[in-house]
C-alpha cells in the first residue's frame, strides 16, 4: 500500500443510509449556494433529514446527521449551522408534537420555502433551556438566543415555567409561530442580511394549541434537545479540524525541505490522536442518541473535546502551511471563518464544563443560581514592580492567541507571570476589560510607529506609504500576540458580554482603530491627488493592503536562529505587493475560450 494512502485517524463504520446522506452532502458541496444558504440547503434535499418517520423520530438517525455535520462544516459553514439549529428545533417537536403538528411545523415546510424551526435558549447559557417564564397574567416573557435562519424559519420552539414552578421540573414546550416573531422580537447580532444568531424578546399570550405535549411534560426533550444541539456543535468543530488537518498534511507532503516534513509529521501525529478521540466521544454521544439513551453528560464530553480538539488543530495546521507557498490562503481564511462561525454557534465552553462539572461533583444550589460580579478591584501584593501591567498585557494577548478568548482564564495568565488572580484585579476588573486593554495597546504601537511616517509631507505620498506599510508589516512580527488579537477583533468575541462601561472602552478602541486606517487612507488618497497612484477608491483599496500584511498573523511564526534582517525582508517583500498591487500596473487580458474539439479531432 501507498504511503499516501495510509491513515491513523480513526473514522466511525455508518450505517448504509447514514452513508447516502453523508454522499448527497459531498454532493451538494459543489453547488451549494453561498450567498444563500437557506436556498442551498432546500435545493441539496438536506432538510428532508428533519421530517418525522412513520416509526417516530426524524427521517434520518443522529448518527447521520453528525456525518452531514462534519462534511459541511468547513466548506457550507452557514449551513452546518444552520442545519444545527434546525435539528434543536425540530427535536421537542418530533417528542412531544401530535401528528398533526408535526405535519403542520415539519412535514410540508422542509419540501416549501422556509426552514423547520429553531431552538431559543438562553443567552449565555446553552445548557440551561429556560429563557421564558409564564406569568400570573398567563403572558409568555422572556429573551433568549437563537442560532439558525429565524428570518425564514417557520418559527421556535421555547421551553418555559409557569412563575410559580421555578422551583420544579414543570417545564413546557411551545411552537412560537412566524407571524409573531416580528421585527421588534428579534435583532441580529451582525449587519448582514440573512444573519445566523442574535436575541429574542417575547411578551406575548400563545394560544394553548401551540403547546407540545402536555403540560409541564417538557423537561426530557428540553434536555435532550440541547444535548442534541451540544452534539451538533462538536461536529461541526471535527469537521474544520479534519479540514485543517487534510490541507496541513498535503503542505507537509509537499515540502521539499527534508527536515521539515518530519518536524509538521511530529505535530500532525498530536492532531491525529486529539481528532481522533473526539472524533469518538461524538459517535458515541450521536449513537447513544439513536439508542434512546441519557446523552447530557456525553453532549457535554462531545462539545469539550471537540472544541479543544479544533483550537489545537488549527493552530498545529496554521504553523506547518503558514510558510509554504502552495498553500490555499483562501482555504486558509474559510476555515478560520467556520472556526469563528461555529464558535458563536457553540456559546462558551466554560458552560458546557460547567454542565459536566455539576454531573460530577453537584454544586451548592447557590452556586448553580447565583452570579458573582467583583465590582471592586481587589488591591494586589505590595511591592509589584511597575512593570507589572506590561507583563499582564504580554501575558493576555499571548494567552488569548493560544488558548482563544472563552478558553483562558485570569488563573491562567497569572500562573503565566507568577501572580495571583487578585494581582490582575488590582489593574483589570474582568476579563473582557484585559482583552480590551490588549487591543488598545495593539492599536497603539501601531499608531505610535506609523503616525509619524504619514505626517511627513516633504516625501512624495507613494513612498509614505511604502514606508507605512513596510513599519505595519515589522510591527506585525514583533508583538504577534497583540496584532493577531486586533486581527481577531473585539466583536468576534465580546459582543454582548460587556456591561456599559466596558462598552465604551470597547467604543474608544474601535476609535483608535478607525484612526489608524485613516492615515492610510489619507496617504493613498494624496498619491492619488498627485498622480503616482491611478484613480481608485482610497477607503476600498485600503482593505485588501491590510488583508494581506495583516494575514501575516496567521502564517507567520519566528524561526530558530531568526535575525532582523529576516524580518525586514519579509516586512519589504509584503510593502512592495501592496503597493505594486495599488499601482494597478497588471492589464487584464480578455479570456477567449477555445473552441470545443470536434469528435473526430478527439
Amino acid at each position: 500500500m501507498e504511503r499516501s494512502e495510509i491513515t491513523a485517524l480513526w473514522s466511525p463504520e455508518l450505517e448504509p443510509a447514514a452513508l447516502r446522506w453523508q454522499a448527497r452532502a459531498r454532493v451538494a458541496l459543489a453547488d451549494f449556494n453561498m450567498r444563500d444558504p437557506v436556498l442551498g440547503l432546500h435545493n441539496s434535499g438536506l432538510l428532508k433529514m428533519f421530517k418525522p418517520a412513520r416509526n417516530g423520530g426524524a427521517a434520518a438517525s443522529f448518527s447521520a446527521m453528525v456525518s452531514v455535520f462534519e462534511t459541511l462544516a468547513a466548506h457550507c459553514a452557514d449551513a452546518s449551522l444552520l442545519m444545527a439549529g434546525a435539528l434543536a428545533g425540530s427535536c421537542p417537536i418530533l417528542m412531544l408534537g401530535s401528528d398533526q403538528q408535526k405535519k403542520a411545523w415539519l412535514g410540508k415546510l422542509v419540501d416549501g420555502d422556509a426552514m423547520p424551526p429553531l431552538l431559543v435558549a438562553p443567552e449565555n447559557a446553552l445548557h440551561d433551556g429556560l429563557a421564558f417564564v409564564i406569568g400570573q397574567d398567563g403572558m409568555l416573557r422572556g429573551r433568549g438566543r437563537w442560532v439558525g435562519a429565524i428570518h425564514a424559519s417557520a418559527g421556535a420552539v421555547v421551553f418555559t415555567q409557569k412563575a410559580q414552578d421555578l422551583a420544579s421540573k414543570r417545564v413546557s414546550a411551545f411552537f412560537v409561530p412566524q407571524a409573531v416573531l416580528g421585527a421588534p422580537a428579534y435583532r441580529a447580532d451582525t449587519d448582514e442580511e440573512g444573519a445566523l444568531y442574535g436575541a429574542l424578546a417575547l411578551d406575548v399570550h400563545l394560544d394553548p394549541g401551540l403547546m407540545l405535549g402536555a403540560a409541564g411534560g417538557a423537561q426530557r426533550a428540553m434536555e435532550t434537545s440541547l444535548a442534541l444541539y451540544r452534539i451538533a456543535v462538536a461536529a461541526q468543530a471535527i469537521g474544520v479540524s479534519l479540514a485543517a488537518y487534510e490541507e496541513a498534511l498535503s503542505a507537509a507532503r509537499e515540502d521539499n525541505d527534508i527536515s521539515s516534513p518530519f518536524r509538521a509529521a511530529l505535530k500532525l501525529a498530536h492532531c491525529v490522536a486529539l481528532i481522533s478521540s473526539s472524533r469518538m466521544a461524538l459517535y458515541e454521544a450521536a449513537r447513544a442518541a439513536d439508542a434512546g439513551k441519557d446523552i447530557v453528560s456525553l453532549s457535554a464530553v462531545a462539545a469539550l473535546s471537540a472544541h479543544a480538539c479544533a483550537d489545537s488543530v488549527i493552530s498545529a495546521s496554521l504553523q506547518i502551511m503558514g510558510d509554504r507557498p502552495s498553500s490555499d490562503l483562501v482555504r486558509l481564511h474559510a476555515l478560520l471563518r467556520a472556526r469563528q462561525l461555529h464558535r458563536v454557534g457553540a456559546g462558551a465552553p466554560k458552560e458546557q464544563a460547567v454542565l459536566l462539572a455539576d454531573v460530577i461533583a453537584p454544586l451548592p444550589k447557590a452556586v448553580q443560581t447565583g452570579t458573582y460580579i467583583m465590582s471592586k478591584p481587589v488591591r494586589g501584593r505590595s511591592g509589584e514592580t511597575p512593570d507589572r501591567v506590561s507583563e499582564i498585557l504580554d501575558a493576555a494577548a499571548e494567552a488569548f492567541t493560544q488558548q482563544s478568548y472563552d478558553a483562558t482564564t485570569l488563573d491562567y495568565i497569572g500562573d503565566a507571570i507568577g501572580v495571583t488572580k487578585g494581582s490582575i484585579y488590582y489593574h483589570y476588573r474582568s476579563k473582557a476589560d484585559l482583552f480590551v486593554a490588549v487591543y488598545r495597546r495593539a492599536m497603539e504601537i501601531n499608531i505610535e510607529t506609523v503616525e509619524p511616517i504619514a505626517r511627513q509631507a516633504d516625501s512624495a505620498a507613494v513612498d509614505r506609504l511604502y514606508r507605512m506599510a513596510y513599519a505595519h508589516s515589522l510591527q506585525v512580527m514583533k508583538h504577534l500576540s497583540y496584532q493577531r488579537v486586533a486581527v481577531q477583533g473585539l466583536e468576534s468575541h465580546l459582543m454582548s458580554r460587556v456591561t456599559d462601561e466596558q462598552r465604551a472602552s470597547l467604543e474608544e478602541v474601535i476609535s483608535l482603530r478607525d484612526q489608524y486606517e485613516k492615515l492610510f487612507v489619507q496617504t493613498i488618497q494624496e498619491a492619488i491627488s498627485a498622480g503616482e497612484l491611478p484613480q481608485q477608491n482610497p477607503r476600498l483599496a485600503v482593505k485588501p493592503l491590510f488583508g494581506a500584511i495583516n494575514w501575516t498573523t496567521m502564517w507567520y511564526q519566528p524561526r530558530d536562529g531568526e535575525t532582523p534582517e529576516d524580518r525586514e525582508r519579509i516586512a519589504a517583500q509584503l510593502a512592495s505587493f501592496v503597493v505594486s498591487g495599488l499601482k494597478q500596473s497588471y492589464e487584464p487580458v480578455p479570456v477567449t475560450l477555445a473552441p470545443a474539439l470536434s469528435d473526430d479531432a478527439q
